[in-house]
C-alpha cells in the first residue's frame, strides 16, 4: 500500500501543474424545458460539494459524499488526508434533513456549514423522487445504523463507491446531477462549477 501511495503521490506532482493551469472545472447544463419543476441547489463548501433537493411535501434532504476516516472518524491528520486523497479509502454518505423554504431563510445556519457558493436549478420532480428514493433505500439497506456527527450537522452510512481523489465529493455531486437530467461535462475535482447561463445564487 505505501508503493501505491508513492506512486499516486509523484504522479500528483507530475500532473498538479497541469491541473492548475487547465483550471479544471465541470459545466452544467440545464434542461431546456422542464414540465413539473422542482427546486435543486447544488451548494459548495471550499471544495467540498453537496446537493439540496426538494421532496414532494416541500421539506428538503442534504445529501453528501466523503472519506468515512476524516468526516466520520474526525481523523483529520497529514497522514490521514493523503490516504483519502491517493489512496481508495471507506466512502461515507450523508443525509441532513432541513424544513420547507422560507422566505428570508438563513441556509448556512439550518445547514450548518459555510456555504462558498451555491446554485438553483428546476429540474424535474419525478426525477428528484426517483434520486430521493434510491438515495433512502441505501439508508434503509444499510446493515449499519447511520451514525450521527455533530460536526458536519449529518447522519454518515458507508457508501458503496470508495473515496478517492478520482471520486470524490464533487465527481459523485456530477452524478448525482446526471441522475437529475442535468448535462455535466468536463472535471469537477477541484469544486470549479460553471452553469451555462445561470449565476451563483447569493447566499
Amino acid at each position: 500500500m505505501q508503493n501505491v501511495l508513492i506512486q499516486r503521490v509523484l504522479i500528483l506532482l507530475i500532473c498538479l501543474p497541469l491541473l492548475l493551469v487547465s483550471g479544471c472545472s465541470a459545466t452544467i447544463s440545464l434542461p431546456a424545458q422542464v414540465a413539473e419543476p422542482r427546486e435543486v441547489q447544488l451548494l459548495l463548501h471550499g471544495r467540498h460539494s453537496s446537493i439540496l433537493l426538494t421532496a414532494a411535501d416541500q421539506s428538503r434532504l442534504r445529501y453528501s459524499f466523503g472519506d468515512w476516516a476524516w468526516y466520520v472518524a474526525n481523523e483529520q491528520s497529514l497522514a490521514s488526508g493523503s490516504r483519502a486523497l491517493f489512496l481508495d479509502s471507506k466512502g461515507a454518505l450523508g443525509r441532513q434533513q432541513i424544513a420547507p423554504a422560507s422566505t428570508g431563510e438563513n441556509l448556512e445556519a439550518q445547514i450548518g456549514v459555510g456555504i462558498s457558493q451555491r446554485w438553483q436549478f428546476q429540474v424535474e420532480a419525478a426525477k428528484v423522487d426517483a434520486l430521493i428514493q434510491t438515495l433512502e433505500q441505501q439508508f434503509q439497506r444499510s446493515q449499519i445504523a447511520p451514525f450521527y456527527s455533530p460536526e458536519r450537522h449529518l447522519s454518515f452510512i458507508p457508501s458503496d463507491k470508495p473515496y478517492t481523489m478520482h471520486y470524490n465529493s464533487n465527481h459523485q455531486a456530477a452524478d448525482w446531477l446526471r441522475a437529475l437530467g442535468l448535462k455535466v461535462k468536463g472535471n469537477p475535482v477541484w469544486g470549479n462549477w460553471q452553469v451555462k447561463n445561470a449565476e451563483p445564487t447569493q447566499r
